[in-house]
C-alpha cells in the first residue's frame, strides 16, 4: 500500500516549501523527485508513486511553492508556449524577448521574468529549495540512502544539487549540465544520463560534459534513444515514445536498485 500526502517544510529563507509524498509502507532509502518547467504535474506525482511502489519514500518539492497562485502548470504552459514560438536563432535576440514581453499581461510577465529573463537566479534559488528538501527528508525520515531524480529542467536542477549535495545516486532525464563543469568533481553519487536523440538545446553540452566526466573520474551511465525529442518519457505529452520511456525507466530502477538499494 502506497501511502500518499501533501507536505510542507521550511527552505534556506524561511519560506514554506510544499511538496508531495508518495510512500510505501516501509522504506530504507528515499528519492527527491524535481519536476519539469510546469512544476507538479500528474506526470510527476505519477513518478513519486512509481517510486513508492519499489518501496522508496519519494518526495516531490514545489519549486514554484513561493508564488503557486501565478506558477502554475497552465499559466506557465501559456507562456513557455509563447517563449518557444519565437524561431530558435531568435531566442536570445533581446529584441525578439523584448517584444515577447510587451505583448503579456501581469501575470505572464511575471512567469517570463522567472523563467526566462532571470532564470539563472531561479534556478540558483531551486537548488536552495532542493537542499533544503534533502536536509527536511535526512532530518525526519532518516533514510540510509538519498537519490534524486529530474526532468528536463529539473534534470538540470538534479545535476546542479548533485555538485553540492552527498546524493547516493542521480537519474537526470535530459537536463543541463552543471554550469561550472569543474563541480562535477565533488559529485560523491552514481549518475545516470538520458537524453533525446533530437535535442540540440541540450545535447551541444554533452562533449563537454563528457570530457569533464572523465577528467574527474565521476561514476556516470549514459544513454541516447534514436529519434526520440526533448521530453519523451513524459506520459500525455507532446513528444512521448512509449518505447523509449519503458527502456528508460527500467534503466532508472534497476540503476536505483543498485545503488540505492
Amino acid at each position: 500500500m502506497i501511502n500518499q500526502t501533501n507536505i510542507s517544510f521550511k527552505s534556506y529563507d524561511g519560506s514554506s516549501i510544499s511538496a508531495f509524498l508518495a510512500s510505501p509502507e516501509s522504506y530504507k532509502s528515499a528519492v527527491i523527485v524535481i519536476h519539469e518547467i510546469f512544476g507538479i504535474t500528474e506526470y510527476i506525482r505519477n513518478v513519486a508513486r512509481r517510486l513508492a511502489s519499489l518501496g522508496y519514500l519519494a518526495v516531490a518539492p514545489n519549486l514554484y511553492s513561493r508564488r503557486s497562485d501565478v506558477l502554475n502548470e497552465s499559466n506557465i504552459a501559456s507562456v513557455m508556449r509563447m517563449f518557444w514560438s519565437i524561431p530558435p536563432e531568435r531566442r536570445s535576440d533581446p529584441n525578439a524577448i523584448k517584444e515577447l514581453i510587451n505583448s503579456l499581461s501581469p501575470t505572464e510577465r511575471i512567469i517570463a521574468e522567472e523563467l526566462v529573463l532571470n532564470r539563472e537566479s531561479t534556478e540558483e534559488r531551486m537548488v536552495k529549495d532542493i537542499e533544503a528538501t534533502f536536509n527536511y527528508i535526512k532530518e525526519t525520515y532518516k533514510p540510509i540512502k538519498l537519490g534524486v531524480i529530474g526532468f528536463c529542467m529539473g534534470g538540470g536542477l538534479a545535476f546542479e544539487s548533485l555538485t553540492r549535495l552527498p546524493f547516493d545516486a542521480g537519474v537526470i532525464y535530459y537536463g543541463r549540465a552543471p554550469r561550472n563543469l569543474d563541480a562535477i568533481a565533488n559529485i560523491k553519487a552514481a549518475v545516470l544520463a538520458i537524453y533525446a536523440g533530437n535535442d540540440p538545446g541540450i545535447n551541444q553540452g554533452v562533449p563537454s560534459l563528457i570530457e569533464a566526466v572523465f577528467k574527474h573520474g565521476l561514476r556516470f551511465e549514459m544513454v541516447i534513444y534514436p529519434g526520440t525529442r526533448h521530453a519523451f518519457a513524459t506520459e500525455g505529452g507532446p513528444a512521448y515514445n512509449e518505447e523509449a520511456a519503458k527502456d528508460a525507466w527500467e534503466r532508472t530502477v534497476n540503476f536505483f536498485k543498485k545503488h540505492l538499494g
